[in-house]
């Protein structure tokens, strides 16, 4: 990401395969590191501004290792403009619905 300039007009949205939880593993390139780049563009986690939720922290889970119900996790977002926020709006399918179709859970992002 550092190697676009105009990064601030740009929405990123899908599996990032990331969260901070993980940040331990990694020495460099971890989730932190992308999301504090991102913001310093004025690029932000629309989920985690909407719920006022620390990364990390989610409640919301996005994925489910194998299917499994008993293993979910947040790694699929949608980082969009910061000015945008207060128009923009975000859900999360259900696994009730979703997760015999896929372990990952559908985000809906709208941007009137």
């Amino acid at each position: 990401m550092n190697n676009y300039s105009q990064i601030n007009n740009q929405i990123f949205i899908g599996d990032f395969n990331s969260n901070k939880i993980w940040d331990y593993k990694r020495s460099e390139g971890d989730h932190s590191s992308c999301v504090r780049l991102l913001k310093n563009k004025n690029i932000v986690s629309l989920y985690h501004q909407h719920m006022n939720e620390l990364q990390g922290e989610e409640q919301t889970p996005t994925f489910y290792l194998q299917r499994n119900i008993t293993k979910p996790y947040h790694i699929d977002y949608a980082f969009i403009p910061s000015h945008l926020l207060p128009e923009a709006s975000l859900s999360i399918g259900s696994h009730h619905e979703w997760l015999e179709i896929s372990d990952h859970m559908p985000l809906i992002v709208e941007i009137p």
